[in-house]
């Protein structure tokens, strides 16, 4: 089934199994990697309504997409249904070819939240419906929306926000399976997930709308529990992605494949050409890629030997010539997680809680257009 294809209006999706809009993660070259690897649909890191008057560097990395990107999805977000319909048009102003706007109603971001953003929207489900109409009369894209089943565990309001977006046109709907106030250690509420799903489909009128579940999708067991338990048409993938592009690969399969030590060398050392034709050779580049260097060696021995040095590298030269090296010092057949337990901990563990709600990091693209 996630093999299959769909349609979002005219864009045909390929599979079932997308890449999430990531936060200081999903660029050109990282979204390339993961597509080269089987994800169907790719976006941009999610943008500021607001902010789309401002022109930053920040900006111009975000808004960019490579010849070699058959999709692209844009992810939005903004306090109110006339700022989202105006960074909307915006957005289609600029010269980015986007197939797909998302609208996000799920980030937990204080800063986001704070400036009624992100999840804060899922508290009004009027709003959150009104959204998606103004939005979708502003764009002539098919119009998506991804929330979270609730503010806090006292307001579920997933079943009324289902219903108000489906009412208002949404083509698309991802339910991230936790409330805003949850962190990654708390279980995914599948049963509520299958709840905003099952409203959906009660107020489409027979229309169609593609159900995503997200939320702790690591590898083909969890991509199947997804599915069984929530009726989602498909996966959205987030932290089970990083380092590990090969997840996709896995989910498509239907079988937790490990790479051979040549395969891993070769995936990154793409992902690093990929990086220094977006970002060049120097310091800026290689700091923007320090990041996946340690994502991509957990679970290798010496890989916690390996992290001092890795975290200060200044070129992308020099990380190249390392990670060759690197891999010339490990056995040729030896796999990267040699317990399975081992890999299910390093895929539930939190590599973005520091990124993201310690740095209070969520939107790259600031509202006031300040680059970070």
């Amino acid at each position: 089934m996630l093999n299959e294809p769909f349609n979002l209006g005219p864009l045909t999706v390929p599979n079932r199994v997308l890449l999430s809009p990531l936060a200081g993660v999903s660029d050109v070259p990282f979204r390339r990697i993961c597509q080269d690897l089987g994800a169907g649909l790719g976006y941009i890191e999610m943008l500021s309504a607001a902010g789309m008057a401002h022109n930053t560097r920040k900006t111009d990395e975000l808004l960019a997409r490579h010849a070699a990107e058959p999709r692209l999805g844009a992810q939005m977000t903004g306090p109110s249904p006339d700022i989202m319909a105006q960074g909307a048009r915006l957005l289609m102003e600029k010269d980015l070819p986007v197939d797909t706007l998302d609208i996000n109603m799920g980030c937990p971001v204080r800063k986001i939240v704070s400036r009624g953003c992100g999840s804060a929207i899922v508290r009004d489900p009027a709003m959150a419906g009104e959204m998606v109409r103004r939005v979708r009369e502003s764009v002539d894209v098919p119009v998506t929306a991804k929330i979270r089943v609730g503010f806090s565990s006292k307001h579920a309001t997933v079943t009324d926000v289902c219903t108000a977006l489906a009412e208002n046109g949404a083509e698309m709907i991802t339910i991230h399976g936790r409330f805003r106030d949850d962190n990654y250690g708390d279980p995914v509420q599948y049963d509520l997930i299958k709840a905003g799903f099952d409203a959906a489909e009660a107020a489409s009128g027979g229309r169609k709308i593609w159900k995503i579940g997200n939320g702790n999708v690591f590898d083909v067991d969890t991509a199947r529990r997804m599915l069984d338990e929530t009726g989602c048409d498909g996966v959205l993938v987030s932290r089970g992605c990083l380092g590990n592009p090969w997840v996709f690969q896995w989910i498509l399969q239907g079988e937790d494949t490990q790479p051979t030590v040549a395969e891993w060398e070769d995936v990154l050392l793409r992902h690093i050409d990929y990086h220094r034709a977006f970002y060049g050779e120097g310091l800026y580049a290689a700091i923007r890629f320090r990041k996946h260097l340690l994502w991509y060696v957990r679970g290798y021995p010496g890989a916690k030997a390996a992290k001092p040095e890795l975290s200060v590298m200044e070129s992308m030269d020099a990380i190249r010539t390392r990670i060759q090296a690197f891999a010339r010092g490990l056995p040729p057949q030896l796999p990267r997680f040699p317990d399975h337990a081992d890999r299910r901990a390093a895929a539930e563990s939190d590599p973005k809680y520091e990124m993201d709600r310690q740095h209070d990091r969520g939107v790259e693209h600031y509202e006031q257009g300040e680059t970070p």
